[in-house]
């Protein structure tokens, strides 16, 4: 007599169906007037549902951009590709971007997988931790000893940056209002620095704000966010060809939005 599966296997089973259509779980699934292959039909379309929704709600620039036929085709391989690794459906959808760089059928909406991108950061913005703002006396001077010490910039958690070749930041507010006026693309390409915006928002709370950046600030920005002290973030943009890049001209920026959260020197902490 063959021994009833574990419970571990049951769930594995049904995983596998939902995920590859594996029929081996329906050894196990009683009928009662309906067939299993129709009863496990009806759970995965179920989970099939509740994860495209859950993609639309992520993405829903990339929704407009593209008709419902073509998200649900991909919101279907995205599945097959990266199956959900939580149980919260707010982590399900980050490597949706990737998915569509992939396929040939977006080739013609060449910024499509950027303005994915950015939608994704601004579920990250949105979902971050929240921090304390350094005030602007203390920034003002921690500073003073930045052309002589290494000093560390750390950017609040909600901070994202994005730089892309296509026109992500216009692309997506086009499509956001709904503007009859036709969309003219930058040719260059546009970066694009996103937060949650708790400070000046206080009827909205926890409002995503995005800004363009130029590219010498980009550079920057993301020399920074990527762990690299202001000195050698300084010097990676000379690098790039900025040499007439001010930090002052930022600062004020990131000090209006509260986007500082610590400077320190590396040297005395380490």
């Amino acid at each position: 007599m063959q021994n009833a599966p574990s419970l571990a296997e049951l769930q594995n089973n049904f995983v596998n169906h939902v995920l590859h259509r594996d029929r081996a779980i329906e050894a196990c699934v009683k009928s009662n007037g309906l067939p299993a292959t129709q009863r496990m039909q009806i759970y995965r379309h179920i989970v099939e549902n509740i994860l495209l929704e859950a993609l639309q709600t992520s993405y829903p620039v990339v929704l407009l951009l593209v008709d419902e036929a073509f998200f649900a085709i991909a919101a279907e391989r995205y599945l097959q590709c990266y199956p959900p690794q939580t149980g919260n459906l707010q982590d399900y959808g980050a490597q949706f971007p990737d998915l569509l760089s992939e396929m040939q059928e977006a080739d013609s909406i060449a910024y499509l997988p950027d303005v994915a991108r950015l939608e994704w950061a601004r579920q990250l913005s949105f979902l971050a931790a929240d921090a304390q703002p350094l005030a602007p006396l203390e920034i003002a001077s921690r500073l003073q000893d930045v052309g002589n010490q290494p000093m560390q910039m750390i950017l609040h958690p909600s901070v994202q940056l994005l730089i892309s070749p296509h026109s992500v930041f216009d692309v997506w507010h086009y499509c956001m209002q709904a503007s009859e006026e036709s969309l003219h693309l930058d040719e260059h390409g546009q970066s694009v620095l996103l937060w949650r915006d708790d400070a000046h928002n206080h009827v909205q709370q926890g409002q995503i704000a995005m800004q363009r950046m130029d590219a010498p600030a980009s550079v920057f920005l993301a020399a920074v966010l990527g762990g690299m002290d202001m000195q050698h973030a300084f010097t990676e943009v000379r690098t790039q060809g900025h040499a007439d890049f001010d930090l002052s001209e930022l600062l004020p920026f990131l000090v209006a939005n509260q986007l500082i959260t610590h400077i320190y020197n590396t040297e005395i902490t380490t």
